[in-house]
């Protein structure tokens, strides 16, 4: 894996000397870095456990959903790993994020009348409310690398 050197990774890739594995290297190695900093950036007011516990959890999901996809793709013929990655991924991200979304619109209108409704403040920090949030974050993304690598799975070998 090339870190710094453009030129090499310029000519490698001209050459088409850059195989699949290096694709999934690079996939991974920024699939890593992004989750250290969306982790990061996004803990401001959580405690320090929580946050190292959300964030071991979310680098071990992320290797092994990428790692699983990757041993996937190869049982099939080994080839398109990135191509297949992207795609799929953004189609099972997509149907998600609408399910999240329709989720936490309702959540969110039941939450605000109940905290209305009991005069309560229900936007202090609260511990056991960014538990919940690590749990909820952790299964999620662990639903959508497994349906990611299930998906993978259903892929045919090209008939020749």
């Amino acid at each position: 894996m090339i870190w710094f050197n453009l030129k090499n990774l310029e000519s490698k890739i001209s050459n088409n000397e850059l195989s699949d594995k290096d694709g999934f290297n690079y996939l991974l190695a920024n699939a890593i870095v992004t989750t250290l900093a969306v982790s990061v950036t996004t803990a401001k007011d959580s405690a320090t456990w929580i946050v190292i516990t959300g964030l071991i959890i979310a680098l071990l999901i992320t290797i092994w959903g990428i790692k699983a996809a990757f041993i996937a793709n190869n049982s099939i013929d080994g080839k398109d790993f990135l191509k297949r990655y992207l795609a799929i991924s953004w189609v099972i991200c997509m149907r998600i994020f609408v399910v999240i979304l329709v989720l936490a619109l309702i959540l969110g209108i039941v939450i605000g009348i109940l905290t209305v409704m009991n005069g309560e403040d229900n936007y202090t920090n609260n511990p056991i409310k960014d538990v919940i949030t690590m749990i909820s974050t952790a299964m999620v993304s662990f639903i959508c690398y497994l349906l990611i690598v299930n998906s993978f799975k259903r892929l045919k070998p090209e008939e020749n």
